[in-house]
């Protein structure tokens, strides 16, 4: 008789929690919170994504391509980025460039050091942010 009473309990603990918030499921800027990212490494208006959980494998949807300026640079993102996410850490990136002089080079991984953000753009250049300059949204022109 123990064992279904053990059964049902470990099948409640598993059952997933909705968010406190009545939403079906987090936005992608509170996804990118959850592991320690700033939101500003999104443009405003991402419309949804696909997150697998267990690999990391993401896809954010945008309703166009978008640009940006962020300091210095131009930045170029797809309708559909994709990557994979860990705690700190965006690698395989897909859908995201930046301009380097007359060159649109692809931004292949953002990893989060501490209050930084390195920025590997290809096999062409390394860079490196304070998380503060990505602490809310760029808006796309």
């Amino acid at each position: 008789m123990e064992m279904p009473i053990m059964v049902i309990l470990c099948l409640y603990l598993c059952l997933p929690v909705p968010p406190a918030n009545g939403d079906d499921m987090p936005s992608a800027y509170q996804v990118l919170q959850s592991y320690n990212l700033p939101i500003g490494l999104l443009p405003k208006g991402a419309l949804g994504y696909n997150l697998d959980p267990n690999s990391g494998r993401f896809a954010v949807n945008l309703s166009s391509n978008c640009d940006v300026h962020v300091g210095d640079y131009k930045i170029k993102y797809d309708p559909i980025i994709t990557g994979v996410i860990s705690k700190n850490n965006l690698r395989r990136l897909g859908g995201v460039k930046v301009k380097i002089a007359l060159f649109w080079i692809d931004i292949e991984n953002v990893n989060r050091n501490q209050d930084h953000l390195a920025f590997k753009m290809g096999n062409v250049a390394n860079k490196e942010f304070p998380t503060s300059d990505f602490k809310s949204c760029p808006k796309c022109y």
